[in-house]
């Protein structure tokens, strides 16, 4: 057997792997959509935080600011102070866990100006084409949180471009592109509304 045969083959099989990455990055990844009981544990649970922990919290942060500015002793006044700073932290991180678990702008605002919002707030650039008619509440609630779940997944200066299409069947294509020159990813997701 001579040398130039398995150096061929070689050289072949390494083309070969390297047409197969190239070929499967270039394939659309498929994304699960959230099913409708999720969005709904979700929404209660969004709510939960919202209506207890946060808003306990929020009233024992003004109470806190409330005892800092009536107290005359002012080491204690700076231990409360900085009490309320640890509190109002605390609430932060609360809200943020709160907006990932169900974006609350995506009830409120509706769903283009919902995603805008999520994605000004990730640091994203967003392409966002939807369909000129509107989406039932259940439709639009899934297709919020599957998209802002994904967001959710990019760093910040991704660029990033969504389609939605159909009414009963909803096509969503989202393809991202990460800063630092990284290939663009191609996702896909199909989801039945009613």
């Amino acid at each position: 057997m001579s040398k130039a045969g398995p150096t061929t083959t070689l050289a072949t099989v390494h083309r070969l792997v390297r047409w197969f990455r190239w070929s499967a990055a270039a394939l659309p990844t498929p994304i699960r959509p959230p099913g409708r009981d999720t969005v709904r544990q979700r929404y209660q649970l969004e709510r939960l935080l919202h209506d207890g922990a946060v808003a306990e919290i929020s009233a024992l942060a003004l109470e806190l600011g409330m005892i800092s500015d009536t107290t005359r002793d002012a080491e204690a006044a700076a231990r409360v102070a900085a009490a309320q700073n640890r509190v109002t932290g605390i609430l932060d991180d609360l809200r943020c866990v709160e907006a990932m678990i169900y974006p609350p702008v995506l009830t409120g605002a509706g769903l283009g100006p919902g995603l805008r919002a999520v994605a000004e707030r990730l640091d994203l650039r967003l392409l966002l084409d939807l369909p000129p008619s509107t989406f039932g509440g259940q439709a639009r609630a899934r297709i919020g949180l599957l998209i802002a779940d994904h967001l959710h997944t990019l760093r910040p200066g991704s660029v990033v471009r969504v389609r939605v299409r159909g009414r009963r069947m909803v096509r969503v294509n989202i393809t991202d592109q990460q800063p630092g020159g990284s290939a663009r990813r191609t996702h896909r997701a199909v989801l039945r509304c009613e």
